[in-house]
């Protein structure tokens, strides 16, 4: 039975919204601190935006408790402890960053501190919650997944004298990868729907203008057409698409067994992956990897 919380539902959020603001800032003032370290710099602007994005994430969820009036109760308490907790860290990173002579280990210690102290499962929990509001909200849960998974691939490729002294132990999941197959040949739409079964929610349709409905509806990790296909082709469904939603662009892989120079010409230069028909299962397996990487 949910508790009544010492906050109410929309002063949590909010608290959220200004903390993920407050930690995108001191990822920005890091980066900027190391800016001769590239690679090291370019991943701490990178989680700063995530964190823009995850701000953008509560102010979604706000405005939507806002406008239904929404009295939902919390099964956790953010008690003033747990929020002394989490604001006292992240004063004590924000020192470290203010400081001239930053070294790059103590900024991974806080960094690792932050992201796996109390804030995280609050966090996990509101996103977990509101994560599938609407195709805005499935789309940013898609990438705080991406964001937490970041974390720890760096975290696994550090050399030994820079990881941190905790251990970061795996984060909850709170987005299951969706992926949509797009065929008018049922067999085949139905084998690379089951292939990609194993990796997440998986639906299929048989013609674009069903996956485009859907591509409206929903948002989804990986987008597997075939280009041959009658009243709307894959290459036009892939266009208004993209004319929706832009993001999608990076999300397409295409099959036929007609892939024309044209064709062939049109997805180098849109950067667009492609197989020939037929094709190997490890290579296609091999792509959906990437799809999933980025």
């Amino acid at each position: 039975m949910a508790t009544s919380a010492i906050l109410e539902i929309k002063e949590v959020v909010s608290w959220l919204k200004s903390i993920e603001q407050r930690v995108g800032n001191i990822y920005t003032k890091a980066s900027q601190s190391f800016i001769k370290d590239k690679e090291f710099s370019d991943f701490l602007n990178q989680l700063s935006k995530d964190e823009d994005l995850h701000a953008e994430f509560m102010s979604m969820v706000l405005d939507n408790l806002i406008k239904t009036k929404n009295r939902f109760l919390l099964d956790i308490i953010l008690d003033d402890k747990t929020r002394d907790n989490v604001e006292g860290l992240l004063s004590k990173f924000e020192n470290l960053i203010a400081k001239e002579n930053i070294i790059k280990q103590q900024v991974i210690e806080y960094m690792v501190r932050a992201e796996s102290c109390e804030l995280n499962p609050v966090f996990l929990y509101i996103a977990g919650t509101f994560g599938q509001l609407n195709r805005e909200t499935e789309y940013i849960s898609s990438e705080i997944q991406s964001h937490l998974a970041r974390i720890q691939n760096f975290i696994e490729r550090l050399p030994l004298e820079l990881k941190p002294s905790i251990s970061l132990d795996s984060f909850a999941s709170i987005w299951d990868k969706r992926f949509l197959v797009v065929d008018d040949d049922e067999t085949l739409r139905k084998l690379v729907g089951s292939l990609l079964s194993a990796k997440g929610n998986t639906e299929i349709v048989s013609n674009g203008r069903e996956a485009l409905e859907k591509v409206k509806e929903h948002f989804y990790n990986g987008i597997v057409s075939d280009i041959e296909m009658p009243g709307m082709n894959g290459i036009e469904f892939y266009k208004r698409a993209v004319s929706y939603d832009p993001r999608l662009k990076k999300h397409f892989l295409f099959y036929s067994a007609n892939i024309t120079t044209q064709r062939q010409d049109y997805f180098n230069k849109n950067h667009l992956q492609f197989l020939r028909k037929p094709f190997g299962l490890s290579e296609f397996q091999n792509i959906i990897e990437q799809f999933l990487r980025q």
